[in-house]
């Protein structure tokens, strides 16, 4: 069986993170602590907020625990950024009595846009329990930064996971940053074993090769450059536009003409993210669109642009 307790990959992530051990849970990806939260942190009948569109997963997860909807929408005409009134609409709900859990991911998904840093402060500051997603962003940097905010802020669960940065989705492994308390009680509610030993040993090489240099981030370079490239290129294009100013490896794009991108796509051999079910751009056509390497680049530029 694998280590129940997970310490070791504890140990190295705590070391990794500038953490320490009992501030961190480590989930079946974070799907499983994203699971868990509501039905931890709120009861049936609460209300939870968070913005569309967004990760599906917090509304889902949120309303199989009985909690109520509250949403704040962002709109393709502001390429779906927070500006002063997306803030005041999304405070102004936020303070509401009933309303005890509130969802941020920043960078976005599928937007790949970020929350400013001082409205991210003015939510967490509510005292409502907030959950910041930096799946997205899982940078070392980026993500001790995000990490460090829970000492002032008890009301804070930072998540991520193995799966964007580190290019290994198929592990399973996110974790949750957290005080004390609150990760002890994420502790007692998660499965038995709820990562494979093959996972486990995968991860303890990973954090191992981190911290002894072996393996270096790039803090994203390379994809910077990639996307810069397809945005120029896609910017030529009368087919399909790009409808948000991503800060990640992600592309949100949307036809210009009312077809279906992603059946057109498929058709091709390419396959993307299918957005027409997604709450807030529902039937709309949109797609999200993973960077690659130059060559695959060229490919999706190419069927995009003809």
């Amino acid at each position: 069986y694998p280590d129940e307790k997970i310490r070791e990959a504890k140990k190295l992530l705590a070391r990794w993170l500038h953490v320490n051990e009992e501030n961190i849970t480590l989930g079946s990806g974070s799907d499983e602590l994203i699971e868990l939260i509501p039905m931890i942190f709120a009861k049936p009948r609460d209300e939870f907020l968070t913005v569309v569109p967004s990760f599906f997963r917090f509304s889902e997860s949120s309303e199989r625990a009985g909690l109520k909807t509250n949403t704040v929408r962002l709109l393709e005409k502001n390429n779906f950024e927070w500006n002063n009134l997306t803030a005041k609409n999304f405070m102004k709900k936020a303070v509401k009595k009933n309303l005890k859990l509130i969802w941020l991911a920043s960078p976005n998904n599928p937007t790949g846009v970020n929350i400013p840093f001082h409205i991210q402060m003015e939510i967490i500051k509510t005292n409502k329990f907030v959950v910041l997603d930096k799946v997205l962003n899982g940078f070392t940097k980026e993500l001790r930064e995000a990490s460090q905010l829970i000492w002032e802020n008890k009301n804070l669960i930072v998540l991520s996971s193995f799966s964007k940065t580190f290019g290994l989705p198929g592990i399973r492994c996110g974790f949750a940053i957290g005080s004390k308390k609150n990760i002890n009680l994420i502790e007692k509610r998660r499965l038995s074993f709820n990562i494979s030993g093959l996972s486990l040993f995968v991860i303890k090489k990973l954090l191992e090769s981190l911290l002894n240099g072996e393996i270096k981030i790039k803090n994203g370079l390379d994809f910077i450059n990639e996307r810069t490239f397809i945005e120029k290129e896609i910017n030529k294009s009368n087919n399909v536009k790009i409808v948000s100013k991503s800060k990640t490896n992600f592309l949100l794009l949307k036809p210009v003409k009312k077809i279906n991108l992603f059946k057109k796509l498929l058709e091709k051999g390419i396959l993307v993210t299918d957005l027409n079910q997604t709450i807030g751009i529902k039937n709309k056509n949109f797609v999200r669109v993973t960077l690659r390497d130059r060559k695959k680049n060229l490919i999706l530029v190419k069927n995009l642009l003809s």
